[in-house]
């Protein structure tokens, strides 16, 4: 297996303990894979539903951080780590919110006379 945040090889570790973490990675991610489609499609309230697949989707995101890619917050290259998954959730939160802005924006120009009242579109 190979040693987090390094790429080194651990002669100690086998092949064995890396198809196990893959394994428990897989495992835990199709649980709360199905856990979000459970809330999704239960009869609770609307507010529970975002919340319950909202913590999964965080879980999911901690699961494929450690057990896929390898990374662990302690050790020698730890900063490093934390720098680059900040770095991808900025540029993740730039391309996001810009497109929201974009889409609303157009949304509202679309929807708008240059006098400001709203079009109706009633067919005839």
């Amino acid at each position: 297996m190979t040693r987090p945040n390094t790429g080194e090889v651990d002669p100690q570790d086998g092949m064995a303990a890396e198809i196990k973490s893959y394994a428990i990675g897989f495992a835990v991610s199709l649980l709360l894979t199905l856990g979000a489609f459970t809330a999704a499609m239960s009869d609770i309230s609307a507010t529970m539903k975002v919340l319950l697949i909202c913590i999964a989707a965080l879980l999911q995101i901690v699961t494929h951080l450690r057990n896929f890619l390898h990374l662990s917050f302690s050790g020698e290259q730890s900063r490093e780590d934390l720098l680059l998954v900040l770095f991808s959730v900025t540029l993740l939160a730039i391309m996001a919110g810009g497109t929201w802005y974009i889409m609303s924006d157009l949304s509202d120009r679309m929807h708008t006379s240059h006098e400001g009242t709203t079009h109706s579109f009633k067919s005839n």
